[in-house]
């Protein structure tokens, strides 16, 4: 299955839904809008596709009609808010199997999965279900190696039974795991995959996977979607067999995308269950490795250990003055510092990857410890997982410069008064338009702020979330709609920007306690009442 929405709680709402279904599917992708949904199709293959409808770039309508004369085997179920009449066409006109309105139920969601699960079998050929269940046991197979090494499975006998089932008794014996990171990967997909980094690793597992063939047996992604994790028989996979093996996808990746690929190989195990250390030793020597560099670059737990001093970039004086000018606000000092931070640390030939991280972790540790806020207003900047996928040079310089303008950022934004804190004039502008179809998103970029620093900033200022606050603002105009008119329940529910008269209905119970037609009955609220 594939997920499309938009708003990223979105589709993790309808992928954690799908998964308590305990239903014979597997979410494979998840895409942004229908543009990049058609993008990662052919990698990642779907049967069946859930979508919403109002996206941007390419909206539901277009979506459906691209995917009905491009993919037609492909089943949809339609999630959408909206019951316009529009949408509702296009399903039909483009055979979806089922449009579910939101809140989505799961009754609603199982009985909608069904039927199209129902229509992709009939649809198969033998030889194309024979494929899709081959396919099913590969991602499975994934799925549990990727729980094992995220200790999510971690009981060794519930490990023992299902390795049985989907691993081969050969690899469980005798072991070793390769984890593989690819330089330049988080600003490649930004540049050439509009920020799209499970699109990129489709395409770079892809490639490893035509260059290997079937001389690996196990291949899986790590959770973060950043490594390619290799499990390896020990029989005949030594430092230099591994070698021989990677150097040509190095090539392959350096070629396409002039991306270089790091390694880092574990010491031999035993046991299935030992995974999630054999994991921890192979990103450590990953780490090991050298920062600088385009070539090919592996260190292994057999390699002679080589007792290496720490490089440092960042003194402890240094720290201090820039410290200081964090504290005294002089954006253009602390700039320069950053500036010759990077100078020396380009400069050191002998920086590990590990090193570079400990070094950046010294800069992110002085501004959160100087501005608690930073954190929340540039999360993605501040992430531990952010710095954990720099293992280059260039990498470092766009990380460093991106830390550079957050800080700045942060200095301009405590000199405005708090009068002049956007949250307020957020709220003023929801009292005026709480009726139109708005998103935490739509806001977010009409204000030029990140959605998650919004929402959390927004909830501190008012003691509502963005919901919250807009679905009180339609509940008191409706019940002041409800008191002092007798408009239809149907026009009010439109007034109030709801298109849907039932969703209406069920929000405003919830809400008041009551339906729209009991409480316009309570006594207390008829017009000959107040009088």
């Amino acid at each position: 299955m594939m997920v499309v929405d938009d708003e990223p709680w979105g589709r993790k709402s309808v992928s954690k839904m799908i998964g308590e279904l305990a239903l014979d599917v597997e979410v494979v992708a998840e895409a942004r809008n229908g543009a990049e949904a058609l993008e990662l199709i052919p990698i990642s293959r779907p049967q069946i596709v859930v979508t919403d409808m109002n996206m941007p770039v390419m909206n539901g309508q277009q979506f459906l009609e691209t995917l009905y004369h491009r993919h037609n085997p492909i089943k949809v179920i339609v999630i959408s808010g909206h019951s316009q009449f529009e949408y509702m066409k296009a399903a039909v006109t483009y055979q979806a199997c089922e449009y579910v309105l939101k809140p989505v139920s799961l009754a609603d969601l199982r009985s909608a999965m069904i039927k199209a699960m129902e229509a992709s079998r009939n649809h198969l050929s033998i030889e194309q279900r024979q494929q899709f269940t081959s396919e099913m046991r590969k991602l499975r197979t994934e799925a549990f190696l990727q729980n094992v090494t995220g200790r999510r499975i971690a009981n060794a006998a519930d490990i023992e039974a299902q390795s049985a089932k989907l691993v081969a008794s050969p690899v469980l014996s005798r072991y070793r795991l390769a984890v593989c990171m690819l330089r330049q990967f988080r600003e490649l997909s930004e540049t050439k995959f509009n920020g799209n980094a499970d699109l990129l690793m489709y395409s770079v597992e892809n490639i490893l996977y035509e260059v290997i063939q079937d001389d690996v047996p196990y291949i899986y992604k790590s959770d973060d979607k950043m490594r390619l994790c290799l499990l390896l028989p020990e029989s005949g996979y030594d430092g230099a067999r591994v070698q021989q093996l990677l150097q040509p996808f190095h090539d392959a990746v350096s070629q396409m995308y002039q991306m270089a690929v790091v390694v880092g190989l574990s010491a031999t195990r035993n046991r299935l269950d030992q995974l999630p250390e054999a994991f921890e030793e192979a990103n450590e020597l990953l780490r090991g490795n050298p920062m600088q560099g385009t070539d090919f670059s592996m260190n292994t737990a057999d390699a002679p250990r080589v007792t290496a001093t720490a490089s440092e970039v960042l003194s402890g004086f240094e720290a201090k003055l820039l410290q200081q000018a964090m504290a005294a606000a002089q954006a253009s000092s602390v700039r320069r510092m950053f500036g010759e931070f990077l100078r020396k640390a380009e400069a050191a030939r002998g920086l590990t990857i590990s090193d570079g991280q400990k070094e950046l972790r010294k800069l992110v540790d002085l501004a959160s410890s100087e501005w608690a806020g930073i954190v929340n207003a540039r999360p993605a900047v501040f992430e531990l997982r952010t710095i954990d996928g720099i293992i280059g040079v260039s990498a470092m310089r766009s990380y460093v410069e991106a830390l550079t303008d957050a800080i700045e950022a942060h200095m301009e934004s405590r000199a405005v008064p708090e009068s002049a804190n956007p949250m307020h004039e957020i709220a003023a502008y929801l009292d005026e338009h709480y009726f139109e179809d708005l998103s935490l998103i739509d806001v977010a970029t009409r204000y030029h702020l990140d959605p998650s620093y919004l929402s959390k900033q927004f909830k501190a200022v008012t003691g509502e979330n963005f919901i919250e606050y807009v679905t009180r603002k339609r509940m008191e105009k409706a019940c002041e709609l409800l008191r002092s008119s007798d408009r239809k329940i149907n026009d009010i529910s439109e007034l109030v920007g709801y298109e849907n008269q039932r969703y209406f209905s069920q929000v405003f119970k919830k809400f008041t306690g009551q339906t729209p037609s009991e409480y316009r009955e309570t006594p207390a609220n008829t017009p000959h009442a107040k009088n």
